[in-house]
């Protein structure tokens, strides 16, 4: 019976590139296995493998730097952004307490008039702008600018001491300066004695000599998340002040403070 054994296949060997037939693993020329790469062939997967590495790093840095530029201009539109509010913020304060003028002039003593005339006639001047400052803050809880309800108006010394005259009560004082609430509730004790006013803040300056007067609302820095954005400080009119600028006011010239019981 003749042998049916089938021949070996030809196989070319991947390393030394000859051709022989045979069943194992291994060229019978140069031993090396079929199985294996090439050196060439490891050298192309190298370079191929090189090549996929450098375009990955060439995508991650130009998305990289996509990234960068997006932040840039998110940061760019953010500051042009919290510009813009800051402006529109000044541009409210200014308009909210640009100042407001008014004159009593029949309140005007005579030029002979006694002390007690004159003092009268001062202190009738302060009630006057308070009515004004009462109207006034009213008008402007019509609009929503303030809550309410507005009641009335108090104005006191500008100095900030238990001590301090009114500056209508010093007949030297030509220019009275004032510190004035738009009252809307009076806070009181349990029996019934007022301390003190919730309200909103003004500010007026009155002329005794001429009986004219200015009023101001007084509004605190604007801010958001408890961080002050923008401060508009008080033009010169609101307080009849002569002094320089300096920090959030003017700087206090002889006069401009008031005088207390200690100091007269």
């Amino acid at each position: 019976m003749p042998d049916e054994t089938p021949e070996p296949p030809l196989r070319t060997c991947p390393h030394c590139g000859l051709e022989g037939r045979t069943r194992y693993e291994r060229c019978p020329h140069c031993q090396r296995s079929y199985y294996t790469a090439s050196r060439s062939t490891l050298q192309r997967r190298w370079l191929i493998a090189g090549v996929i590495g450098v375009l990955i790093l060439a995508g991650a840095g130009v998305v990289g730097l996509l990234a960068l530029s997006d932040r840039d201009d998110r940061e760019a539109r953010q500051k042009a952004e919290q510009t813009r509010r800051v402006e529109a913020l000044k541009a409210r304060l200014k308009k909210i307490q640009a100042p407001h003028h008014g004159a009593a002039p029949r309140l005007k003593p005579a030029a002979d008039a006694t002390d007690d005339q004159q003092l009268a006639a001062r202190r009738a001047l302060v009630v006057a702008v308070e009515d004004r400052i009462t109207a006034d803050a009213q008008a402007r809880e019509k609009t929503g600018e303030l809550d309410g309800p507005i009641k009335d108006t108090v104005c006191g010394p500008i100095l900030k001491s238990k001590e301090a005259i009114p500056d209508d009560r010093v007949l030297t004082k030509p220019i009275g300066r004032y510190d004035c609430v738009a009252i809307k509730k009076h806070v009181t004790t349990a029996d019934n004695t007022k301390v003190a006013e919730l309200g909103h803040a003004f500010v007026a300056a009155l002329n005794f000599k001429t009986y004219t007067y200015t009023w101001c609302r007084n509004t605190p820095a604007q801010g958001e998340a408890g961080k002050a954005l923008v401060f508009v400080r008080l033009e010169r009119a609101c307080l009849a002040a002569t002094g320089a600028a300096l920090g959030t006011g003017y700087v206090a010239e002889d006069g401009d403070i008031g005088e207390t019981e200690t100091s007269r």
